[in-house]
């Protein structure tokens, strides 16, 4: 009985490895669709809290009349980061839309533009290292655009933290006045 490492197909590659690029590339895709997902969650809360914000910095302002108090200047940091949670929480969700090499998986690659019969031409033709290599390379850049959502969306959450920080302490100021 052979293991799973030594299974062959016909052409002589092993059907592991086959396996573990579907597996890897699964993985990073799910971890870019979770990622987007938190994101967006974040993006509407933090959108949210800008209006509060301002709500917030326009009330307290007609409450001090013309000195500027406590309340306005923690209720307009908190805005201001809850903005810049957004920023992040964009930068996370935005197409990578940029390529540095042709390949045959991105959709954006020449192979894709051309006419349907030159495309299955082109892909029929297609050798196994090449398909390995496009694979692995797509792997890699994967794992490139994870770094950078998990990155952003770090950004945003901390600093989203740091922002309802700001409103707690903005509101309790308002209460206690």
């Amino acid at each position: 009985m052979t293991s799973a490492v030594e299974e062959t197909e016909p052409g002589g590659a092993r059907l592991s490895h086959e396996r573990f690029l579907d597996f890897e590339r699964g993985v990073l895709q799910d971890n870019i669709t979770l990622c987007d997902a938190k994101s967006g969650v974040l993006l509407a809360f933090s959108g949210g809290m800008v209006i509060f914000c301002i709500e917030t910095l326009v009330a307290a302002h007609q409450a001090a009349g013309r000195s500027i108090s406590l309340t306005e200047v923690l209720a307009a940091l908190a805005g201001l980061a809850f903005l810049v949670s957004c920023h992040f929480s964009l930068s996370t969700v935005v197409p990578r839309l940029l390529r540095r090499r042709d390949d045959h998986i991105f959709w954006e690659s020449s192979v894709f533009k051309l006419s349907s019969e030159a495309y299955l031409a082109a892909m029929e033709g297609l050798d196994r290292e090449a398909e390995r290599r496009d694979m692995l390379l797509h792997l890699h850049m994967l794992a490139g655009i994870c770094r950078s959502k998990f990155w952003h969306f770090n950004w945003a959450i901390r600093i989203a933290q740091l922002a309802f920080a700001l409103l707690v302490v903005a509101e309790l100021c308002r209460l206690l006045a």
